[in-house]
């Protein structure tokens, strides 16, 4: 069965369901009788916030998922991605839940305070407060990533110990599928990740992919002192010139639109640019440029490729302490000199 078949006939089982609940309902409270049955005598009027309270969620979850497949075919002539177009509807459906709980919060609790005064529901709202904290905490944290947009569904994110790709969202966690268990690894681990959303308010959230889909990587060699840094330089240029430079050059009108400041053109790296550093066993060359996130593996591995062929085709470069290549844990994008 295909997903959009699927969705389809989910939404149908849903209607049906809620139909059939209200279909019960006047049934047992003889508001429709059946010819030649007698109406059944049942006194729901003890039970009555209870009923409201499930036919209000049954309603809700039936009217979004016979809105999901329509928003979809209305959006997907117009929106960019899959993940995108499943952000938007996570939000409308967000709302609409929010406003179904509130409406079944305003009917118990002012059952309550009719009957028992605001007092009695005032201790009921601290000890609910109190006993759900954790999820309430979780929830404001929902809230605050939603509202004030900290990530959506298909952001590459980093957020306590785990890094990968957002794929759900819901009032109580973050899901992401895992991408690399190293500083310096970007390959996809298989493993699901689940992040309590209060994650938000107590640490920081890395999102790489806010703005741009660009991040800034680095590449170092380390060239002895009796080498020829200076052509290491040179190498380095070359085959970031190769790897990276048409690709940089390209974007370069789509990041200066993303700028809060013209002044940070004057300290970001916008083509490859090479940083220097000294050692004990020599001089740290470092090659800093920009790359599409979800490819910055492949570009790391090809620049490597390239800086190593070069270099062993030159008889002045010489790498300290036979040392290959070292590539150093790239940050989330970080104003550099050129």
């Amino acid at each position: 069965m295909s997903p959009e078949i699927w969705r389809k006939a989910r939404a149908l089982l849903w209607v049906v369901v809620t139909l059939l609940f209200v279909l019960a309902l006047l049934l047992f409270t003889g508001t429709l009788a059946i010819p030649g049955l007698p109406p059944p005598q049942v006194d729901l009027s003890a039970y009555r916030g209870w009923v409201f309270a499930l036919l209000i969620v049954l309603a809700t979850k039936a009217v979004l998922e016979v809105l999901k497949p329509v928003f979809h075919a209305t959006l997907k002539s117009h929106v960019r991605s899959e993940a995108e177009i499943y952000a938007h509807f996570k939000l409308v459906s967000y709302v609409v839940w929010a406003t179904a709980i509130l409406l079944i919060l305003y009917i118990f609790v002012g059952a309550g305070a009719q009957e028992n005064g605001l007092l009695s529901s005032a201790i009921v709202l601290a000890a609910f407060t109190y006993v759900m904290q954790e999820p309430l905490l979780d929830f404001v944290g929902w809230l605050v990533l939603v509202t004030m947009r900290i990530y959506k569904l298909g952001d590459r994110i980093e957020m306590g110990n785990s890094r990968g790709y957002v794929v759900g969202i819901s009032p109580m966690n973050t899901t992401v599928r895992e991408f690399g268990l190293t500083p310096t690894s970007d390959t996809h681990t298989g493993r699901f990740v689940t992040i309590p959303n209060s994650q938000v308010l107590r640490g920081n959230v890395f999102n790489a992919t806010k703005d741009t889909p660009f991040i800034w990587d680095q590449v170092t060699i380390t060239v002895a002192y009796k080498g020829d840094a200076a052509a290491a330089e040179t190498l380095l240029l070359d085959a970031a010139e190769d790897v990276v430079g048409p690709m940089m050059r390209a974007n370069l009108d789509h990041l200066h639109a993303k700028y809060e400041f013209v002044d940070l053109r004057d300290y970001v790296a916008e083509t490859p640019t090479v940083l220097w550093s000294l050692r004990d066993m020599g001089v740290d060359l470092t090659l800093i440029y920009f790359c599409p996130v979800f490819e910055r593996a492949k570009y790391r591995t090809d620049l490597v490729k390239a800086i190593l062929d070069r270099i062993s085709e030159s008889r002045d470069v010489k790498l300290a302490g036979g040392a290959t290549s070292a590539v150093l844990p790239a940050a989330p994008v970080t104003p550099l000199a050129r």
